[in-house]
């Protein structure tokens, strides 16, 4: 083979290289425009489109901080955010936006955020309500989502 087809096989198989990779990304990714589906719910990409929505449905909202390679991120939405009680409290009562802590730092910044996952529930006006650091099991999840439920905040919004 000579130095010429050599260089030319060589960058042939950079491009694909590339475009695997770019293939690859682009398929990790579940984000659809305004929304990423984990587990079996929907959620706001945007906290500006998510809280405009809490105000207009006058619902909370479950604030859930993750990244696509977080190992207890991924356990959570695959049994926490699968399970069908879970996914029934949440969709009726919050509205749920999902922030990728390396894709938007600075709202993971400004919030005090620095692990994940991490879940903030919010009123609608943006009141704190809770916040959970780390992977809970989903019994353990349930018993928190049923607590926010029943803060005193939730009842005080006018």
């Amino acid at each position: 083979m000579t130095p010429a087809k050599k260089l030319i096989s060589i960058i042939i198989l950079g491009i694909a290289l590339f475009l695997i990779a770019n293939w690859w990304q682009g398929s990790l990714s579940k984000t659809e425009g305004d929304f990423i589906k984990l587990g079996g719910l929907s959620f706001y990409t945007s906290i500006d489109n998510g809280t405009a929505v809490a105000k207009n449905l006058s619902k909370p909202v479950f604030l859930y901080f993750r990244s696509e390679t977080c190992y207890w991120c991924l356990k959570f939405e695959e049994e926490s955010l699968s399970d069908k009680k879970v996914m029934e409290i949440l969709n009726k009562n919050f509205v749920l936006i999902s922030i990728d802590i390396f894709k938007q730092k600075n709202i993971a910044s400004n919030l005090n955020v620095r692990s994940n996952p991490y879940m903030i529930f919010f009123t609608r006006d943006g009141e704190e309500i809770s916040r959970i650091p780390g992977y809970l099991p989903t019994d353990e999840f349930l018993v928190k989502l049923n607590e926010t439920l029943e803060n005193p905040k939730l009842g005080q919004e006018s």
